[in-house]
Parts: structure tokens; sequence; C-alpha cells
């Protein structure tokens, strides 16, 4: 972590870069507010120790300053002018705690260490709001069959080597779940583990979003950011479908892997990082490689380990285990009291042959519950939305005997979705992700 420490008294600034830097801090002593200000924006830093009283400006404007140049530095402020009112007002302007002069090291130590730990569980509960929105926890599962046994095996071997990992595999094959998987069981489980899409995020933006920006790098940067690399401090990276990033961007992250820092957008001296990377795809990188599309270098730098994720449709075994889960987790979010699939249900979910794999499995328990009527999911709960795909084993159960169009489906779903929330059209439009707006015109249109 990286203090700034900014008094006009140099004993001061002394005493506390030394009582610091003892206990493993890198910190830095600056003399006045301008010249905090300065090293701020060029370098950064994770927490000002500031004094209340500077001649030309005090410590409670240089903490505004501050945090207009990087909202998430953490403000301490120090004064030998101790009162009430002078404590309620460093609060109210941003700072994190007040100490008053004089002070021993080993209290300027614990103040410090408490207001690291604030920002650090700060950082990762954002990180977690983060992820919440694209993953429910607690769904680690993947089954017991001979081809995800190896898997689990590989992983329990390289979990805690710190080497980076290639997770490759269908879309939908559980990449990020592996990923997770191999952080949890490593020695930096209690260090955030940050997913960065790379596909999902325009070219443009993708080089903030890993190496953050200094303030007035490029139109719209209004304060400093930390990036990804960042944000883990000590934690994992994980690149999803890293074969969609540009050559260019591929450089730099070659860069961390090789010498473990990063360069902010507009910085001019790097930031040393300590992460392990673990980077996912679902093509073929050595063809891409070939193809000059994606950089050798970084490629055989990635593939130190590789995980390779069979599609669903290799260990049928393993679907009766995986959709019992899935209908465990979604009927309890649900409070549906679904407790189990018939028979003829669980057959047809064996025999279809699950294109989008463990996703579109997931996705297919979680719309079977909130359609079924009862404790059990019955087949045809499952079978009139998969079927239409054709993709079942020849003469399966799952065979469609008429297909229908798109927008029949679309409507007997909604209808279906509507009778299951008692005609709340509120509701029913939150379950199927549009607008109340969208839902009325959908309803309208088919009467017509």
């Amino acid at each position: 972590m990286r203090i700034l420490v900014v008094d006009d008294e140099e004993h001061i600034r002394d005493a506390c870069k030394k009582a610091l830097e003892r206990v493993g801090y890198s910190v830095r002593t600056m003399d006045s507010g301008k010249a905090a200000l300065d090293e701020l924006s060029r370098n950064g830093c994770d927490l000002l120790l500031l004094d209340i009283k500077m001649p030309e400006m005090g410590g409670l404007e240089l903490l505004a300053k501050a945090k207009e140049i990087d909202s998430e530095v953490v403000g301490v402020m120090m004064t030998g002018y101790a009162s009430i009112e002078t404590a309620i007002e460093s609060i109210r302007k941003g700072a994190y705690e007040y100490v008053p002069k004089p002070f021993t090291p080993d209290q300027i130590r614990a103040i410090v260490q408490k207001a690291l730990e604030h920002k650090t569980l700060f950082d990762e509960n954002r990180i977690l709001k983060e992820e919440l929105k694209s993953l429910q926890g607690g769904r680690i599962i993947f089954g017991k069959s001979p081809e995800m046994q190896r898997v689990h095996d590989l992983v329990s071997k390289i979990a805690d080597t710190g080497s980076s990992v290639l997770v490759t595999g269908e879309s939908g094959t559980g990449k990020e779940l592996i990923a997770r998987m191999i952080h949890e069981r490593s020695g930096r489980s209690s260090l955030p583990f940050v997913t960065v899409n790379c596909a999902a995020i325009p070219e443009s933006l993708l080089e903030s979003e890993l190496f953050g920006h200094r303030k007035g790098a490029f139109t719209g940067a209004e304060y400093h950011r930390r990036g990804s690399f960042e944000v883990a401090g000590g934690g994992t990276v994980f690149l999803d479908e890293i074969a969609e990033m540009h050559p260019s961007m591929q450089a730099k992250i070659l860069r961390v892997l090789e010498y473990g820092e990063v360069k902010r957008v507009g910085a001019e001296e790097p930031i040393n990082v300590d992460v392990r990377i673990i980077a996912a795809t679902n093509r073929d990188l050595e063809r891409e490689v070939k193809a000059a599309k994606f950089r050798e270098d970084l490629y055989f730098r990635l593939n130190v380990v590789r995980v390779d994720l069979p599609p669903l449709r290799s260990h049928k075994a393993d679907i009766p285990i995986l959709a019992q889960h899935f209908l465990s987790i979604y009927s309890a979010a649900m409070k549906k009291g679904v407790r189990q699939f018939s028979d003829d249900a669980m057959e047809f979910l064996v025999r279809y042959e699950w294109p989008g794999n463990i996703r579109e499995l997931e996705n297919a328990v979680e719309r079977a519950v909130i359609l079924a009527n009862g404790p059990t999911v019955k087949r045809g709960e499952l079978a009139q939305w998969l079927a239409v795909s054709g993709r079942t084993q020849p003469g399966g159960v799952g065979a469609p005997t008429k297909l229908r169009t798109l927008e029949e489906l679309e409507m007997e779903y909604i209808q279906q979705v509507l009778e299951s929330c008692g005609g709340n059209r509120k509701r029913a439009a939150e379950i199927l992700g549009i607008s109340t707006v969208s839902l009325w015109r959908r309803l309208g249109s088919s009467r017509k």
C-alpha cells in the first residue's frame, strides 16, 4: 500500500515515514498541499496522512482537492489543535480518521492499518457487487464423471502453484467457475478475484479497465482510477474471452506477466503489481497464433498450465447431479417448494444435446422452476422450450412433432409467467427481463 505523508514540520514527516516503513508500507513525504497534489496526480496513492493546519493550503482543503483527483483515496487527519469541532469537520469533509498530536509510532501504525483495512473492505465490496450482477455464489459444482474428475484433480494440483492458467472450452462449460475454484484453493483466496470480460468491454475502454488512468488522461477522466490489476492487490485477475483482445493490448498483458508492473493511462511511472492471471477462451489459440491473430509469446506465457473443459454432451452422467443442484438453488431463491424432476423430465434432460452446455442447463432449470405448478418438474415444462432446437438424440423423447414459430413460443412463455405471478404484470416483466410497457405491447399485439 502506498502512503503520502503531508506536513509542514519535517520531524513529523520523518517520524511517520520511519514508523510506517518499518512495517512494510511504501511512504512518500511532502511539505505542502501543492506538492502533494502534484505527486498524487503523477503517481497516486492509497492513503493520505495530512496535517490539518499548513501554510497556503490546509489539510481539509487538500483532502477535498485530492478526492477530486482520486475519489477512492483515504484521508487521515493529524493535528496539534485537537477539538470536537475540527474532528467533526474532518469527518464531514471525507476523512476516515482524526488523530491528535503528539502520537506514538504504534498509534499511527494502528490508525493507518485500520484505515487501509477499511479501504480494502470497500474495494472488495465493490468487486463483489459487480460479480453478483453476473454470477450468483455457491455454484461451484460440476459432477462426478471421469471427465470432470480429471478436471478436479488437475485443479487441485495447480491451485497453489501461482502459475498462469489457460482455461479452454465451449461457451457455457463453466470456465469462470473453474477459475474461481483455482483461486479459492490457492494461497491468494483471501484476496480479490477480479473478472474482466475482454469481449464485453470496447477496445477504447479496455486499457483503462485493466490498468486504470490518471485524471485528465482522456475526455471524461475526471479523477484517478485504479485498474483491475491494482484492485486485485495480490489476488487473481481472470481475463475471460482473451482471444478477443487486440494485439496491442496483448503486448501490455505480456508486460504484466514478464515484469509484474502496469502503467495507468496517461501516467509516466509504472506501478508494481503482484497478481495471478487466469485466462479463458472458447477459441483454438494455437490456430489464432498461426493466423497472426494472437501473440505467440503471450500464448506461451499463459499456457503454463492448461485446463480443457469438456462439453456437457460428453459427460451426460453429470446432468442429473447438475440439474438437481440448480433446482435446489432456484427453488429456494423463488420460495417455490419445487423439489424434484419427474422420471420422464430427467430422461429428457439426459437425452438433450445441450449446445449451450452447463449455462443452458441452468437456464432451463430456472425457467422450469418458474413455470412449475407443484413440487415436481414435468417433462412438458422443459420440452416445449428445448425441443424447438431439435437437438436431441435421434428418436429420443425430445424429438419435436410440430415446430412452432418464435412468436408463438414467446407468447406462450409470457402467458405462463403471468399465470405463475397471479396476473401481476409488473412482477412478470421483472422475471422476463423487459419493461412493463414492452410487456403491454407484446400482450396487445397477440390480440390482433
